[in-house]
């Protein structure tokens, strides 16, 4: 790997990249879900109240039961993340499963909603081989990232100064 750019406080790109992994994760799972098919046909125009009662409309539920949308920032970093997915050999599409069984993560306590076991049992094998299967693909994406004939659009050197 390039030992030009340093990581600093002991991370190894291998970690970096796990962790903007977690990090798209996250933010996937906050994204609204509503909305995303075609629906009927409808108008864009807002519905207008024309006599609105002030005690009703205070009474409404507040938002606060809603995780805040990702920002665009988020969205982008996600998306570069996820892309990543795709420096993954197709001979070697159980590493990318594997990787992509623990992007599913729960939108509020951000902890993983497929225990190494249940990706095991998911893909056919030992909850030790899927892990190995997950550390060999992310390695694989580090590797592809780290070369230096790679895009530079796609090195994610600033990405990581903007984690660090």
């Amino acid at each position: 790997m390039s030992e030009a750019h340093s990581l600093g406080s002991g991370l190894s790109w291998s970690d970096v990249i796990s962790r903007r992994l977690f990090e798209a994760g996250c933010t996937l799972s906050v994204l609204p879900m509503c909305g995303l098919r075609p629906a009927n046909v409808r108008v864009a125009w807002p519905e207008i109240m024309a006599d609105a009662d002030p005690d009703w409309i205070s009474a409404l539920p507040d938002d606060s039961g809603r995780m805040p949308r990702p920002t665009a920032k988020a969205i982008a970093r996600m998306d570069e993340a996820l892309g990543w997915l795709a420096l993954i050999d197709d001979d070697r599409m159980n590493w990318r499963r594997a990787i992509c069984l623990r992007l599913v993560v729960h939108p509020i306590s951000h902890r993983h909603r497929w225990a190494w076991r249940a990706v095991g049992r998911k893909l056919g094998v030992d909850h030790k081989t899927a892990q190995s299967w997950h550390e060999r693909g992310v390695s694989a994406i580090t590797k592809k990232i780290a070369c230096p004939a790679f895009s530079s659009s796609q090195i994610p050197q600033k990405a990581i100064e903007e984690f660090i």
